[in-house]
């Protein structure tokens, strides 16, 4: 019997973050703003095996909400690209030509809550901090789980789980700090939680009636 045909694998997708980077950058240094690398790019820089790289699609900043306007109205004087109004509170940028991708994120929705405070204190501490990706400032591990804690998809509370399980010198007393000032201290529940999924030694017990 002759062997049947089996269906030729597909390539896995790559992105390359390079191009996107180096326009955002020019976009965002044009209009004068302060800046910082977030996202799956981001998550890239602190976790060093390759391994650890999950497919993204775009690069991602985070930007203050004064600055949105101002970036909007430069996207928009280039004429290859696409730009559109995030629900969550920013721009994305798209250019299919050169494969450009950027999202500008400034977290202030009412509708999916206005995060912009802590993005803006993820800023300054970029920019004050010596850590870069590429050249260009980048969120700490601590903004990035606060970030993820606060965004409350199952989606971000996996790279949440895989920041707090990979880092091993994640400073987890700043989460709290960051989760209690920007998001509410209801939300820590939600940080230890994802630090038991993690099985980090300092993640506390989980509340039951009773106990």
């Amino acid at each position: 019997m002759a062997p049947r045909r089996k269906t030729p694998a597909k390539p896995l997708p790559r992105f390359d973050p390079e191009p996107s980077l180096r326009f955002a950058v020019k976009v965002l240094n044009d209009v004068g703003a302060e800046y910082a690398l977030i996202g799956r790019v981001a998550m890239w820089h602190w976790l060093d095996d390759p391994g650890d790289h999950e497919y993204t699609k775009d690069v991602d900043f985070a930007v203050g909400r004064d600055v949105t306007p101002a970036v909007v109205e430069r996207l928009r004087s280039s004429a290859d690209a696409t730009v559109r109004l995030l629900p969550i509170g920013g721009v994305n940028a798209r250019i299919d030509s050169s494969g450009i991708r950027a999202d500008f994120v400034d977290r202030s929705s009412e509708e999916y809550g206005d995060l912009n405070p802590l993005y803006v204190d993820a800023i300054h501490a970029a920019n004050l901090s010596e850590d870069r990706a590429s050249g260009v400032p980048v969120a700490s591990p601590e903004h990035l789980v606060a970030m993820k804690i606060g965004a409350g998809t199952e989606k971000d509370d996996r790279d949440a789980i895989r920041l707090i399980a990979k880092i091993e010198d994640l400073d987890v007393d700043k989460v709290r700090e960051l989760i209690k000032k920007h998001l509410g201290p209801g939300t820590v529940g939600r940080l230890d939680e994802c630090m038991r999924r993690a099985g980090h030694p300092k993640a506390r017990r989980a509340y039951s009636a009773g106990s």
